[in-house]
C-alpha cells in the first residue's frame, strides 16, 4: 500500500481571521430581554440575531418554523399522481441516490409508502458502473418490472434527457430533489418538485434531498412525522445543508427522535461508529453515522444502508452496520492511498509547467475509485486551497466520473456551467459538483476552470480563512458558558460552532500529545487563570508553540469529561503572534542598518516606502534579498501581488532552518504612508499576515520626541484666520503681504494660512479675481470637512504626527488592525 509519510513539523498554512464585532449595546439589551449570559448575547448579535424576535425563533426553534409543504412548487400535482397510483395499485419505483442523503431520502420514502400501502420497490444506481441519477438502463429495467411511476428522491432536476426517454417507455416521473435547476428543466416530467426552481414561492430553499422528501411526506400525510425526522435529520446534516431556518428545527426534531425513539437501524449504527447514543449530535452524524451511511455507496451499493434504515430487526441491523462500518474502514484506505497517487501526479504536472502551479486541479486517474472522488478532492483543497476536480478514468470506456470541490468565492456550479461543452453530465452546488466526461477534454477543462478561478478568485479569497465569533478573556470560559452555548445547537453548515479568539495569552508547558505525537497540548495563561488547549493534528506547530510565547489564540470551547470530573477545555484550531516585535530606528541612517539585517542568515525583508521617494540605493538591495514595495501597493485595488508574495513564503521550520534564523519576515517600513488609503493597508496587511512577521523595523521620520512644531488647526482656529480674513476685506497673496502677517499673528505657518485660504475659497468663503482675493458678503454655510483641499491637509498632518509618536504609541497604532 503507497502511504504519505508526514514530517512530524511541517509547514503551517496561514489563516485570515474574519472577526465582527459585536454591538455592546445591542448585546447589553437582548441580554436584558431575553434573561440570556452577556457571552451568548455576544454571539448571537455577532451572527445577526440583534432582536428579541430574532434571537427567540434561533434558541426556540420548533414546528413553528415548518412551512407549508404545498407552496413548493408541483407539490400539489405530485401528491395528486401519487396518490392515483395508490389508488390504482400501480407499481411505484423510488429511484435514489447512493450518497448518505439520497439513502436517507431512500430510506424515508419506504416508510412512506409503507404507511400508505403502497405498491413499490426502490432502485439506486452503482456509482462506478451508472453513476449518478437516472439512466436509460435503468428506466429500460424499470418498464421491464412494469412500474407505472418513478418518484426520484435526491436526483432528477438535470436529467431532462432521461425523463423524456422514460415517458417514451409509458412511465410517469415525479421529480423531488434539492440540487442547482439547470437552464433546460424536464418538460417531460410530471412535477418538478424542487425549492430551488426560480419560480418556486416556498420561503426555505436549503432544504436537502430528505428534507424534500420530508416535506412530500407532510404534505401526503397533511403533517409533520416526527417518526421520519431522524433520516432526514441525518441526510439534512450529511449533506452540509445550512443548519438555519426550517433545518434547524427539522434536525432537532431529528435528534429528539433519535435520543428518545431510536430506530434498530440507526441504534446499531451509533454503536458501530463509538457513538454514545444519548449524547448523539449533529457533529456525531457528520463525523460518525455520515461517513458510514455513505461508505456503501462508495465502495459497493447502497442498498445494504437503505436496509439497515428501515429495518425493524435487531441482529439484521447489526449485520448490516457492521458491514458499513467494515466498508468505512475499507473507503479511509483508499482515501489515504489515492491521495497519495494525486498528489504525485499534481507535483508531475507543476514540475512540466516549470512549477507554476496553476489555480485549478484537475486530476485523471486511471483505476481510481469515483466513489471516493469528493473525498479525495476535498483532502486536496485542504492542502492547497485551491478549486479540485478527481476524475476516475475507465480506460475501456474513455469515461472519466468524478467529483469538484471548491473553495470559498469561487461557484462551482457556474464555473462548470460555462465548461458545459467539455462534460456529458453534471450537477452540484456552489462548493461541490460531481460530473462525467471524455479523457480527451480533462486537459482543456483544467485549462478553463484555472482560467475562470484566476479571473474570479479575489486575492484575499486565495487566502482560507475563518470566522470569529467572539474575543473573550480565560475567565469567562467557565463551565455554565459552554453549558450556555449548547442553547445554539444543533450545530453545522450556516450555524457552526463558536469560535473564540483569547487575546494575548501567555503559553506554557507545550507539549506533544497522542502515541504518534501528532497532537499539542498546552496550557494558555492569562492574569494568573489558565486553560488547558489541545489541538488535533497540530504537531507541526511545536517550533513555534514555545512555552512563555505571547499568543492569540482561536478555537473551540468544550467540556472535558474525565473519571467523573467535568472541565472546560480550548480546542485549539489556530494560532497567531500576539504582536511581532517593534524596533525603532528613526532618526538613524537607514542604508547601514538594512545592509546588516540582509547579513543575518534567514532574514526575510519587506521594505515599504513612498512612492515619491528616491530609493535608488534600496532598489538596489531587492537583488540581494529585500522585497521592495511601495505604500501604494497596499490599497485595496492593487494589493494582490504583494499579498501573495506574503502568501506564498512559507517560515522555515524549525529542524530545517538554522538557529538564528527568523521565522517570517521583517518589514521595514522607509517613510510614511502618503494617505489615509495606504495607512490603513499597512495596518490591514499586518492584521492580516501577523503570523509571518517576525518583526517591524521603523525607520520613517525623525528619532521619537523631536520638536515638531503645531498641530493642526481646528475648527475656532479656522475661524479666527477667517476673522481677520473679512476684516482685510481684499489682499494680494505676495510673499511679504498680508498673509505672513496672518501667520506671525496667529503663530501658525505661512504654509498652513495659505492652505487656511486655499479651503475658504473653496467652500465659498473667499473669491479670487486673478491674483486678488475677497470676502464673499454672503458666505454659504457649510463645514470644513466638505473640503476636499481640507481632508488632504488634516490627513497629512495626521500622517505626520505619528512620525513623533512615543514608540509604544506607534506600536499599538500599528497592531491594532
Amino acid at each position: 500500500m503507497a502511504t504519505r509519510k508526514e514530517e512530524k513539523y511541517g509547514m503551517r498554512k496561514s489563516y485570515r481571521w474574519l472577526l465582527k464585532e459585536a454591538d455592546e449595546r445591542e448585546a447589553a439589551e437582548l441580554a436584558s430581554a431575553l434573561k440570556l449570559p452577556p457571552l451568548i448575547a455576544r454571539l448571537l448579535v455577532s451572527r445577526g440575531y440583534r432582536t428579541p424576535e430574532e434571537a427567540r425563533l434561533l434558541l426556540n426553534a420548533g414546528e413553528e418554523q415548518f412551512h407549508d409543504p404545498f407552496l413548493m412548487k408541483d407539490m400539489e400535482i405530485a401528491t395528486e399522481r401519487i396518490r392515483r397510483a395508490l389508488k390504482d395499485r400501480e407499481r411505484i419505483r423510488v429511484y435514489g441516490d447512493y450518497d448518505a442523503d439520497g439513502v436517507t431520502s431512500t430510506a424515508l420514502m419506504i416508510r412512506l409508502l409503507k404507511r400508505l400501502d403502497g405498491v413499490f420497490d426502490t432502485y439506486i444506481p452503482h456509482r462506478s458502473l451508472e453513476g449518478y441519477g437516472l439512466n436509460p438502463k435503468a428506466i429500460d429495467l424499470a418498464a421491464e418490472a412494469g412500474i407505472r411511476l418513478i418518484v426520484t428522491v435526491d436526483n432528477g432536476i438535470s436529467a431532462a434527457e432521461q425523463i423524456a426517454y422514460a415517458r417514451e417507455r409509458g412511465i410517469d416521473v415525479v421529480v423531488t430533489d434539492h440540487h442547482e435547476p439547470p437552464a433546460e428543466l424536464p418538460e417531460a416530467a410530471i412535477a418538478l418538485v424542487n425549492p430551488k426552481q426560480e419560480d418556486c414561492r416556498y420561503p426555505f430553499k436549503g432544504l436537502s434531498g430528505a428534507g424534500v422528501a420530508f416535506k412530500l411526506a407532510h404534505a401526503m400525510l397533511g403533517k409533520i412525522e416526527p417518526a421520519f425526522a431522524d433520516v432526514a435529520a441525518i441526510g439534512t446534516v450529511a449533506d452540509l445543508m445550512p443548519l438555519t431556518g426550517e433545518n434547524r428545527s427539522l434536525v432537532r426534531l431529528g435528534l429528539s427522535r433519535m435520543v428518545n425513539h431510536p430506530s434498530p437501524g440507526i441504534r446499531a449504527l451509533a454503536e458501530a461508529s463509538g457513538t454514545e447514543f444519548s449524547k448523539l449530535t449533529s457533529g456525531r452524524i457528520a463525523f460518525g453515522l455520515a461517513p458510514r451511511l455513505n461508505a456503501g455507496g462508495r465502495l459497493e451499493r447502497a442498498d445494504g444502508a437503505v436496509r439497515l434504515l428501515v429495518t425493524e430487526d435487531e441482529a439484521e441491523a447489526r449485520e448490516l452496520s457492521e458491514k458499513l462500518d467494515e466498508l468505512n474502514k475499507e473507503r479511509q484506505q483508499l482515501v489515504e492511498e489515492t491521495v497519495v497517487q494525486a498528489e504525485e501526479l499534481w507535483q508531475a504536472q507543476i514540475a512540466e509547467r516549470d512549477g507554476r502551479m496553476p489555480e485549478a486541479i484537475v486530476l485523471a486517474g486511471d483505476g481510481w475509485n469515483a466513489g471516493i472522488a469528493g473525498l479525495v478532492a476535498s483532502k486536496l483543497v485542504e492542502r492547497y486551497y485551491r478549486p479540485v476536480i478527481i476524475l476516475a478514468h475507465d480506460p475501456a470506456t474513455g469515461k472519466c466520473k468524478g467529483s469538484a470541490r471548491s473553495i470559498e468565492g469561487f461557484n462551482l456550479y457556474d464555473a462548470l456551467t460555462e465548461c458545459a461543452d467539455l462534460l456529458d453530465h453534471f450537477g452540484g452546488h456552489e462548493a461541490a459538483a460531481g460530473m462525467t466526461l471524455i479523457r480527451q477534454n480533462v486537459e482543456e477543462l483544467g485549462i478553463r476552470l484555472s482560467r475562470l478561478a484566476k479571473e474570479r478568485i479575489s486575492a484575499e479569497d486565495w487566502i482560507p480563512s475563518k470566522k470569529v465569533d467572539l474575543v473573550c478573556s480565560i475567565g469567562e470560559l467557565t463551565l455554565e458558558a459552554a453549558e450556555g452555548l449548547k442553547s445554539l445547537e444543533p450545530f453545522g453548515n450556516g450555524n457552526p460552532t463558536p469560535r473564540i479568539v483569547l487575546r494575548e495569552v501567555s503559553v506554557a508547558d507545550t507539549r506533544a500529545l497522542g502515541k504518534e505525537g501528532n497532537h499539542v497540548r498546552l496550557v494558555a495563561v492569562e492574569k494568573g487563570r489558565r486553560l488547558e488547549a489541545v489541538g488535533f493534528g497540530m504537531a507541526e506547530s511545536l517550533p513555534l508553540l514555545r512555552s512563555g510565547a505571547d499568543m492569540d489564540l482561536l478555537g473551540e470551547l468544550a467540556v472535558n469529561e474525565w473519571n467523573g470530573s467535568r472541565r472546560v477545555q480550548f480546542m485549539l484550531q489556530d494560532f497567531k503572534k500576539s504582536k511581532p516585535a517593534v524596533r525603532d530606528h528613526r532618526g538613524e541612517p537607514i542604508l547601514a542598518k538594512v545592509g546588516k539585517l540582509l547579513e543575518e542568515e534567514g532574514r526575510r525583508l519587506l521594505v515599504l516606502c513612498p512612492p515619491r521617494a528616491e530609493l535608488s540605493e534600496l532598489e538596489r538591495l531587492v537583488g540581494a534579498g529585500a522585497y521592495l514595495a511601495a505604500y501604494t501597493s497596499l490599497t485595496e485595488e492593487r494589493e494582490g501581488p504583494l499579498l501573495r508574495q506574503l502568501e506564498q513564503y512559507e517560515a522555515p521550520a524549525e529542524e530545517k532552518a538554522p538557529a538564528d534564523a527568523q521565522a517570517g519576515w521583517t518589514l521595514v517600513l522607509a517613510g510614511l504612508p502618503d494617505s489615509m488609503d495606504q495607512a490603513d493597508g499597512l495596518k490591514r496587511m499586518i492584521a492580516r499576515y501577523r503570523d509571518k512577521l517576525e518583526e517591524i523595523v521603523l525607520f520613517a521620520g525623525e528619532a521619537a520626541g523631536t520638536e515638531r512644531g503645531r498641530p493642526f488647526p481646528d475648527r475656532v482656529q479656522f475661524g479666527q484666520v477667517y476673522t481677520m480674513f473679512r476684516k482685510q476685506e481684499s489682499w494680494i497673496d505676495a510673499p511679504d503681504g498680508f498673509l505672513r502677517r496672518v501667520s506671525e499673528s496667529t503663530g501658525w505657518p505661512l504654509a498652513t494660512v495659505r492652505m487656511m485660504q486655499e479651503v475658504f475659497l473653496e467652500l465659498g468663503f473667499l473669491s479670487m479675481n486673478r491674483s486678488t482675493f475677497s470676502c464673499v458678503a454672503s458666505p454659504p454655510r457649510k463645514e470644513l470637512d466638505l473640503s476636499e483641499r481640507y481632508r488632504r491637509a488634516k490627513e497629512q498632518a495626521e500622517l505626520s504626527a505619528l512620525a513623533h509618536k512615543p514608540i509604544q504609541e506607534l506600536k499599538k497604532w500599528l497592531l491594532q488592525g
